[in-house]
């Protein structure tokens, strides 16, 4: 499950500025939805515009590079990967993307990310009684909490996805994990579903979220064992 040579995958940095990268690929993601669909997954408002939204997932991705540093972290296990495409060193830049220039000179075009998180389920998950989540294991697991690609750089974004999930597999099975567990949108008639199921993931069960004044959250907790 090599990732494909167009693709680089590497760990969360604080100081090529990952975390404007994550903010601004979440509120790019929200247009996108729109377009095909699925607004009710996240919404309209921009994440940015949520300033403790802002700061926690800040504080996440400093805790995130500290434990790859030190494997010390002050909250749950948290990866968090980057995704990154390579392209000339002269072409054109895409408007709003982000760019990183290697030591050795070659660029780097951040097309998504992932946050993951060792031997955890969120309470949403665990609260869902039918979904038996005692069975699971949880010191032995490995959780992909979330994944997005950036909406903005167009066709570039192609097959990132499925180099994250590559990328997760591998640092699942290096730490000996059993199995790698996400939850996803189960509305727009599954569509974000079946993508998951095309990677390898089965389907646990559906679950449903109370929202005030709106409809719930239709969701989906799908599993991948390791050994696949």
């Amino acid at each position: 499950m090599a990732t494909p040579p167009q693709f680089l995958v590497r760990d969360v940095e604080t100081v090529d500025g990952d975390g404007l990268f994550i903010i601004s690929t979440f509120d790019a993601a929200l247009p996108f939805l729109d377009s095909i669909g699925s607004h009710e997954q996240w919404g309209s408002t921009p994440f940015s515009h949520q300033q403790s939204w802002v700061e926690d997932t800040l504080r996440q991705i400093r805790d995130a590079e500290n434990y790859n540093l030190t494997a010390n972290s002050k909250g749950e296990r948290l990866h968090v990967f980057i995704v990154e495409r390579q392209c000339p060193a002269q072409g054109a830049e895409v408007l709003g993307a982000h760019y990183r220039i290697a030591v050795d000179g070659r660029r780097f075009l951040s097309v998504g990310f992932a946050f993951v998180r060792d031997n955890w389920f969120p309470s949403y998950i665990t609260s869902q009684r039918h979904l038996h989540i005692g069975d699971a294991e949880p010191g032995n697991i490995v959780y992909l909490e979330v994944m997005v690609t950036d909406s903005r750089v167009g066709s570039l974004r192609c097959g990132a996805g499925a180099a994250l999930i590559r990328a997760v597999h591998n640092y699942s099975r290096n730490r000996g994990k059993d199995a790698l567990y996400l939850d996803g949108w189960a509305g727009n008639e599954k569509k974000l579903i079946k993508y998951y199921d095309q990677q390898g993931f089965r389907v646990v069960d559906d679950f449903y979220l109370p929202r005030p004044h709106r409809t719930p959250w239709w969701g989906t907790l799908m599993r991948m064992d390791i050994s696949e």
